[in-house]
């Protein structure tokens, strides 16, 4: 039997329409500073112990639900470590003012954090993300469907001793 082939490519497919989602609402929303978080998409398939093909999409960098659903707000109080910040202003060539090196001006941020506070807006890409990959496996489950199932049905026909071929 043909075990539903067309479904299983529909949701392989899906997996990776998802990940390409992903790819392009956060380089949509900047979210991508470093590219780690980008690189940490990935979509693995595996053979289950049925002999059935499932793929999995997952996310490891430990900061992709703070990218997406945002940090909240961080109250004044204790600064914090200017090291991110110098990296931050490199790699997003931040001009620094005149007079300043970057060291100072990662110094001068991590001050005006401790002093007001901060807050980290939401940049969602996974929900989103899954909204476009449903669409896509509704739109096209229905003909994956009908051509596992003619697959299907022509094996029985062929293979079966009862019934002959009309000539």
């Amino acid at each position: 039997m043909n075990e539903f082939k067309n479904v299983a490519e529909l949701q392989t497919k899906t997996i990776e329409v998802i990940s390409e989602e992903m790819d392009k609402n956060l380089r949509n929303n900047r979210s991508v500073a470093s590219g780690n978080l980008l690189r940490s998409i990935k979509t693995t398939e595996t053979e289950s112990e049925k002999g059935t093909l499932e793929t999995a999409l997952t996310i490891g960098a430990w900061y992709a639900e703070m990218v997406d659903e945002g940090t909240g707000n961080r109250r004044a109080g204790k600064q914090p470590p200017t090291l991110p910040i110098e990296q931050w202003i490199r790699r997003k060539s931040i001009s620094v003012p005149a007079g300043l090196s970057i060291k100072s001006f990662a110094f001068a941020i991590a001050k005006k954090v401790a002093k007001k506070g901060q807050t980290k807006r939401a940049y969602p890409f996974i929900e989103p993300s899954i909204k476009v990959g449903e669409e896509y496996f509704a739109k096209n489950i229905n003909d994956s469907i009908i051509e596992d199932v003619a697959i299907d049905t022509n094996i029985l026909l062929t293979s079966s001793p009862y019934i002959k071929p009309v000539r």
